[in-house]
């Protein structure tokens, strides 16, 4: 799994996410600046799901310890009372530092430039409260995380390399008639033969690279279709075992089943997903078990991982799957 990812997760307790690709937290929760240590002055961008304290914990010190670095974004859903209350705070608090986060109201399809070339973000609504109104701006977000890359247009694509090479050359001389070169020199104008060959043969294609969709309703597979890494909550194990009071229904929260993530990846055409935000009630042991089974029971043709709640996982990357299809 092409992944650079550190993170914990524990409902009601801590939740942060750091793609070192992107340069960018995905959640704030607590202990997430002394876990990351000086990692953090890398972050450029910080991402927030929705408002929640096991969210956003540890969203202070993020901003401070951050901040000491320079201009950072710093992202939210539009919709919450606690964003404008956190920013003002945190000005009062520490404005010499905190003045260096730049906030930012997100809407659902906005794209945020994360600084590293090529990586970009694009949000997209979820839904974790009860009382969310469509019409209205979102109180949570979900984050697709995008690589951009130079491909050779489709025009192009059925010609061999010296083929290409060929049409390359060509095109970039063709750009040397060009009268703002006049005047270049000999070095200058062979980099811009180059360029611009390279430049009249491909187009950037966006590829989503990894979808993260926060606490709440099992995501759209549709939403999520073309993704290669999914991470979605399962707060729960089992359909059974769906508390409404612990999911928080009472005060107008939703979550996510195994089932109901493994559903989504299998509409969607995922291979590998990474389950998170698992309850604390259950021991690892019982959750390799359940999702093992879960999985099994509705032959997952992919690779599962599961983020073990208790835990701080530095290099993700390095986990076993909990369940692989036979092949």
């Amino acid at each position: 799994m092409q992944l650079q990812l550190a993170l914990h997760s524990s409902p009601r307790f801590s939740t942060w996410l750091w793609f070192n690709d992107w340069k960018t937290l995905i959640d704030a929760g607590d202990g997430a600046s002394q876990q990351l240590g000086y990692k953090i002055r890398k972050i450029d961008t910080v991402l927030l799901t929705h408002s929640h304290r096991d969210h956003i914990g540890g969203l202070l010190q993020v901003i401070n310890q951050r901040g000491e670095a320079g201009p950072f974004t710093l992202a939210h859903p539009t919709q919450g009372r606690s964003w404008r209350d956190m920013e003002s705070f945190s000005l009062r608090f520490n404005p010499g530092t905190s003045r260096n986060a730049v906030w930012r109201a997100l809407e659902e399809g906005d794209w945020i430039d994360t600084g590293v070339a090529g990586r970009l973000i694009k949000s997209f609504r979820t839904r974790h409260f009860l009382d969310d109104d469509p019409n209205r701006a979102p109180r949570s977000l979900g984050y697709h995380l995008i690589w951009r890359k130079n491909k050779v247009k489709p025009e192009y694509a059925a010609l061999s390399q010296s083929e290409l090479d060929a049409v390359r050359r060509e095109l970039g001389r063709q750009a040397l008639e060009n009268p703002q070169h006049i005047g270049k020199t000999e070095k200058e104008l062979e980099q811009v033969q180059i360029e611009a060959g390279r430049a009249a043969i491909t187009a950037p294609v966006d590829e989503k690279w990894i979808t993260i969709g926060g606490d709440g309703c099992p995501l759209s597979p549709q939403e999520v279709a073309g993704t290669q890494i999914l991470l979605h909550e399962a707060t729960f194990l089992l359909p059974d075992d769906y508390d409404a009071e612990a999911a928080g229904e009472d005060v107008g929260h939703m979550h996510s089943t195994v089932s109901d993530a493994l559903r989504v990846a299998a509409e969607a055409g995922v291979q590998d997903v990474i389950l998170y935000h698992i309850s604390t009630r259950y021991s690892d042991q019982e959750i390799r078990e359940s999702i093992a089974t879960t999985a099994k029971d509705a032959a997952f043709k992919g690779r599962v991982y599961a983020a073990m709640p208790r835990r701080i996982y530095f290099d993700f990357a390095r986990e076993k799957p909990v369940w692989e299809a036979p092949l």
